[in-house]
């Protein structure tokens, strides 16, 4: 045992001295040579937000570029600063103005808590809808795609692109944390829950556009279908 022992002390000196000699004959150790620049442990390659929503390059994925960061608060900061929402949770303005919070802050005697966050949060407000209509107002504006599509009525007899999808949500109070049955099926006939309760998108309904001018099989006629494509479409200024 004894003689084991020490060949493997043996064998663990020579390899501390190997590495110490590499280490010492390293091309940084030779005259004339510059030691090679290590980057800053801290540092780290970040995402440029510019960059991901100008979609440089063509790229519309994730953007990164050396010695830029954006992190958490640099993003709700930036969206704020538009008067968008980050993380679906009111910008600090609409907190001090108390301005579309309705149901999200509880207060237990002296102490308030933004309870009601995780239950209706959302991240809805004046200015995405604003932003919202300005897109479906925009419609296509892709010149190659206008141009793909002109190509492709002329040929096939319908367009190849449509306009992006713009979600039909607005942020607007509902009844509670549950929604009325005029909200949840879109029929309303006497009128108690839409426009008071029950807020629908005024920009449009893009999904039913494709089907104006058709009977659907088992479903609607064609004029039913239009009135309610048109229900949606931007109020008149």
């Amino acid at each position: 045992m004894p003689a084991k022992s020490s060949r493997l002390a043996r064998s663990g000196v020579a390899l501390l001295l190997g590495a110490a000699a590499w280490e010492s004959c390293s091309p940084s150790t030779f005259v004339g040579t510059r030691a090679p620049v290590q980057q800053a442990r801290t540092a780290m390659n970040g995402y440029r937000f510019d960059w991901m929503l100008e979609g440089k390059n063509g790229e519309k994925g994730l953007q990164t570029t050396d010695g830029y960061w954006v992190g958490e608060v640099g993003f709700e900061k930036a969206m704020g600063a538009q008067g968008y929402r980050y993380r679906m949770r009111p910008t600090s303005k609409e907190m001090k103005e108390g301005k579309e919070i309705d149901g999200l802050i509880f207060q237990f005697g002296p102490l308030k808590v933004r309870l009601g966050e995780a239950f209706g949060g959302t991240g809805n407000n004046e200015a995405l809808r604003v932003l919202k209509k300005k897109l479906v107002a925009e419609g296509m504006y892709d010149k190659a795609k206008i141009a793909e599509n002109e190509y492709w009525k002329k040929r096939f007899g319908h367009n190849r692109w449509e306009p992006s999808y713009i979600d039909q949500s607005n942020g607007l109070p509902t009844n509670g944390l549950f929604r009325g049955l005029a909200a949840w099926s879109g029929i309303d006939p006497l009128k108690e829950e839409k426009g008071k309760t029950w807020f629908e998108a005024d920009y449009g309904k893009p999904w039913l556009k494709k089907y104006v001018g058709f009977r659907l099989p088992g479903f609607v006629s064609a004029e039913q279908v239009k009135r309610e494509y048109d229900s949606g479409k931007l109020l008149k200024k």
